[in-house]
């Protein structure tokens, strides 16, 4: 039986902290209360622009489904754009604290990363959970949402792991 060693870790030269943080222009480790603050501020200020972005995200993937549902020659591109799309959506939920919002694409996008053409089923599923999205947005529905919406995501993973065929 061949004997480990144990690993050795060697600390970081203070060169590599020095370029991670900057102290003249940047925040240091650990955030002031005042840093904080400003902080939240540039976020805030970014939620427009985020539910601009996200607003626009919604309207490719209705458009992409629409493509699908018609099966016409853009059906397996409009596939990869719900893939895609709900992806991106996914990553931007958590910074502006819509985690609900997170939840829903990626329960999307886990459907749909496999999937071939989808079926009837698999389309109303899909749709459901892009409505899931659009009412996230229109309501602003930050945080977990409440038990409705709970419900509502509970509902769509039974339903996408009876419906998910490749």
């Amino acid at each position: 039986m061949a004997r480990k060693e144990k690993p050795v870790f060697t600390p970081p030269p203070q060169e590599l902290r020095r370029k991670a943080v900057n102290f003249k222009k940047g925040f240091g480790l650990k955030l002031m209360p005042d840093e904080q603050r400003r902080l939240e501020e540039v976020v805030e200020k970014a939620t427009d622009a985020f539910t601009k972005d996200v607003a626009e995200r919604l309207r490719r993937l209705r458009a992409a489904l629409d493509d699908v549902a018609s099966g016409n020659d853009r059906a397996d591109l409009a596939m990869r754009a719900i893939r895609s799309l709900s992806l991106d959506i996914k990553g931007m939920g958590g910074m502006f604290k819509y985690p609900l919002l997170t939840a829903f694409a990626k329960s999307l996008n886990d459907f749909t990363k496999d999937m071939g053409l989808p079926g009837p089923r698999q389309l109303d599923i899909i749709a459901a959970q892009i409505d899931a999205l659009y009412v996230v947005m229109a309501r602003r529905i930050t945080g977990d949402g409440g038990p409705t919406e709970r419900e509502l995501l509970a509902a769509l993973k039974q339903a996408t792991a009876r419906y998910k065929r490749s």
